[in-house]
């Protein structure tokens, strides 16, 4: 059992070997493939290589302050952020990628008009030397894309020309020109005089498309989790010009960052100048007033009494000022609560010191900027903005809550003040007359005036919060180039060349093997059939129809040679002295049936056995045509009775003991003359005077004459040929096998091409060229060479 086992096992493994074998001479066989794929994909990559634009890598980097990473250490909560919400510096990473920000990038720089060098394959980008700027004020939409060809005429006149539409256009350098164009001006650059007698390929983009191109090339990321470091990488084969992009970009969304900022300082500077407008006026007036009054009534002083009274009722109108503007601050407050705008920036609280009102307009302002950043880079209708939208409506609510109480205390605190003002007023009256009128006209003054100066102060602290105001970001490293190319890479593109220059052609053996519907391998037969193999024959391309000879040590004489002494073991040990009766057939015409017999018949003949061979395919005999002999007398005139059986036998010229009998005139009838007693007699006579008697008959899958002659052989001889006979005859072949139509049938596989296409090496029948004649004639032309190199594509 163990021994069994052991047996099966290494025979498992030999085959696998020899699959493997198989596969590795198939692939060698179409080495020129190989050779042509390698040299078309690397050809591929130099051209690539030559004429692809290198790509290369600009980086900068940004530091963004974010107040939640600026914590205390110590509150670990807010440090491990497991309640926290959105990071400052996430929303700023989607900011600097908003197409807001980069419209204004393309619109600095004039990104939308691009200018080429026109070369001999591809135009060069004149970024760094234009000899010209284009600045665009209002470009047509129908030129965009459009390729334009600009050329200067002379130092101070230009033409551009639609290469579709033929439409020329002559303007004048350094002058704003209006045309179907649009309206732009070019400027002269200092590489005017250089390159002015070049043409160059212009072209106006849409701007939105140049931003969404530029967008595509930008990436922003954070350094590392625990950093608000962002690093911004973008691609360009202009470094120059990538550099000022990403430089640009980043003033851009400063500049951006910083307007945000000083919205809320502007919105109050506006309400204290027109504050301080009105006072400015109210204050002339009554300067006028105390002028006037003082010219009129000669006067040049007031009693101590009159004084004291200025002082106190100056010191009660401060205060009722004061709380006169708080109840205005609130009244503007309220009025930009109740506007319905969410986005609405309230003025500072000038006066009100109230710390939770302070820390509500706080929270409001930040949810404000950060939904104005989300804005940016979103829709309106985006769920991600209602709970800040909540939010901001809560804060509002609450700050309406706030103002509300402060405002009834201010009114209560006006009441009071106000009563105070009514006591000084009865107290005037003990003044005279005369000093009486001057104080109400200096009490309107000093009211004016301390409310100026108030606003005054209040308008200059504004000021210096709007002029000190800073960008929350700096720069840490200014665009820069890297070195080399980030692409293409010269060894990955030449590697990637190598694996498809390997892949296609193996692609193309294994799609060509895969559609291939014809027998190449013995698996083929043996898979499809269980029909015996009784031997193999190599593809001879020698034009002579014998190739077995007594003096012959080719290898297929060698393999004829084998399958003649397979042959005896197919029929056995007789009891009687008659012949052996032997019938070759195949599936169709083309399979190398009357080669085989024919050669099958020398062997027999040399091995000192009588032999006659028949040409019983009467439809299209060729067994006469490879012996150059007489066909005029054969079986057709013997089987109608025109001729006996010793004038259709000829000797074959190739040996004594091999003779032939040819078909003769080709009948109208053949499968009718097959069906007579007069071939059983024939036969008959045969076997009796033959040792071997060989029949080439017409194939099976055409005509019925070989089952018709089957019941005259004791064994029968079935031709596949490599290359040429379809699998699915196969199946017919097996159908014959089980059904046992034919005696004794075995097969021989035909035309198989030593190291050829197939995968057949060394080790399949007869080693080729192991013989001295193999060697002999195995001469090499050029002519043989080339035809060879044709046949392994």
């Amino acid at each position: 059992m163990n021994i069994d086992t052991t047996s099966n096992s290494t025979q498992t493994k030999a085959k696998e070997q020899e699959n493997i074998n198989e596969i590795i001479n198939k692939y060698l066989y179409h080495w020129p493939v190989f050779v042509l794929g390698l040299l078309f994909t690397l050809c591929l990559a130099f051209i690539y290589l030559r004429y692809t634009k290198p790509v290369y890598e600009i980086n900068s980097t940004l530091l963004i302050k974010d107040e939640k990473k600026g914590m205390p250490t110590d509150d670990i909560l807010s440090q491990l952020d497991i309640f926290g919400g959105a990071k400052v510096v996430e929303n700023e990473l989607e900011i600097i990628q908003s197409k807001t920000l980069m419209s204004e990038v393309v619109k600095r720089l004039n990104l939308n008009v691009e200018l080429k060098a026109e070369g001999r394959v591809v135009n060069t980008d004149m970024y760094e030397k234009s000899p010209v700027i284009i600045q665009t004020l209002d470009i047509n939409e129908r030129i965009f894309g459009n390729e334009l060809k600009l050329r200067f005429l002379d130092d101070n006149k230009y033409v551009i020309e639609d290469t579709k539409s033929k439409v020329k256009v002559i303007g004048v350098l350094n002058q704003f020109q209006r045309n179907n164009l649009g309206i732009y001006i070019i400027r002269k650059t200092p590489y005017f005089q250089e390159w002015k007698h070049e043409v160059f390929s212009l072209s106006f983009a849409n701007p939105m498309r140049v931003v969404n191109d530029l967008l595509a090339r930008l990436s922003v990321s954070v350094t590392s989790k625990q950093s608000t470091v962002l690093k911004l990488t973008f691609q360009n084969t202009v470094p120059q010009k990538g550099k000022d992009i990403l430089n640009t970009l980043i003033d851009v969304y400063n500049g951006a960052a910083l307007a945000d900022k000083n919205k809320e300082t502007q919105s109050t500077i506006k309400f204290i100048d027109e504050r301080l407008k009105l006072i400015s006026g109210e204050l002339t007036d009554v300067e006028k007033d105390v002028e006037g009054f003082k010219s009129s009534q000669g006067l040049t002083d007031i009693s101590s009494e009159a004084s004291l009274f200025l002082d106190n009722v100056k010191a009660n109108d401060i205060k009722l000022n004061e709380v006169n503007l708080k109840l205005n601050v609130i009244k503007d407050m309220d009025r930009h609560l109740n506007s319905g705008n969410l986005d609405d920036k309230l003025p500072i609280t000038i006066g009100l010191d109230d710390p939770v009102l302070q820390a509500q307009l706080e929270a409001l302002s930040k949810l404000q900027l950060e939904r104005e950043r989300l804005l940016a880079t979103t829709q309106s209708t985006n769920p991600i903005l209602q709970p800040i939208t909540s939010q901001i409506e809560t804060s509002r609510n609450g700050i309406r809550a706030i103002i509300k109480n402060i405002e009834e205390s201010l009114l209560s605190a006006k009441k009071s003040l106000s009563q105070n003002n009514s006591k000084f007023e009865g107290s005037i009256k003990k003044i005279p007359g005369q000093e009486r009128q001057f104080i109400s006209i200096k009490r309107q003054q000093t009211i004016k005036e301390s409310l100026y100066l108030y606003l005054l102060q209040k308008k200059e602290e504004s000021a210096l919060s709007y002029a000190s105001a800073v960008a929350d970001s700096r720069v840490v490293d200014n665009a820069f180039v890297t070195i080399d190319p980030i692409k293409p890479k010269k060894p990955l593109t030449y590697i990637v060349a190598l694996a498809f220059g390997l892949f296609l052609p193996i692609a193309y053996i294994y799609g060509k093997d895969l559609i291939n519907n014809k027998v190449t391998k013995i698996s083929d037969l043996t898979q499809r059939s269980n029909v015996p193999l009784l031997g193999e024959i190599v593809y001879n391309e020698s034009l002579e129809p014998i190739v077995v000879t007594p003096e012959s040590r080719k290898a297929i004489a060698e393999q004829f040679r084998a399958i003649r002494t397979n042959m005896q073991f197919v029929h056995g040990k007789k009891k009687d002295d008659l012949g052996n009766v032997t019938l070759f057939t195949s599936s169709m015409s083309g399979e190398g049936k009357s080669f085989v017999a024919s050669n099958i018949a020398a062997a027999f003949a040399i091995s000192g056995r009588r032999t006659i061979l028949l040409e019983l395919d009467l439809r299209k005999p060729k067994v006469s045509k490879y012996l150059k002999l007489t066909n005029k007398l054969g079986l057709s005139n013997y089987l109608i009775g025109k001729a006996n059986n010793e004038e259709i036998i000829q000797p074959s010229g190739i040996h004594d003991n091999l003779f032939v009998i040819g078909s003769g005139p080709v009948p109208p009838n053949p499968s009718e003359l097959l069906i007579q007693d007069s071939i059983v007699d024939l036969i008959d006579y045969l076997k009796k005077n033959y040792d071997e008697i060989l029949i080439d008959s017409p194939p099976i899958g055409l005509v019925t004459d070989a089952q018709i002659l089957s019941r005259l052989a004791s064994a029968t001889i079935y031709l596949v040929r490599q290359g040429v006979t379809f699998k699915w005859q196969l199946d017919k072949l097996e159908e014959l096998y089980l059904e046992n139509k034919f005696p004794k049938l075995n097969a021989i596989l035909n035309g198989i091409q030593i190291g050829g296409s197939y995968g057949y090496g060394y080790g399949y029948g007869y080693g080729y060229g192991y013989y001295s004649d193999d060697i002999k004639h195995n001469k090499i032309s050029f002519k043989s060479f080339f035809k060879d190199l044709v046949k392994r594509f």
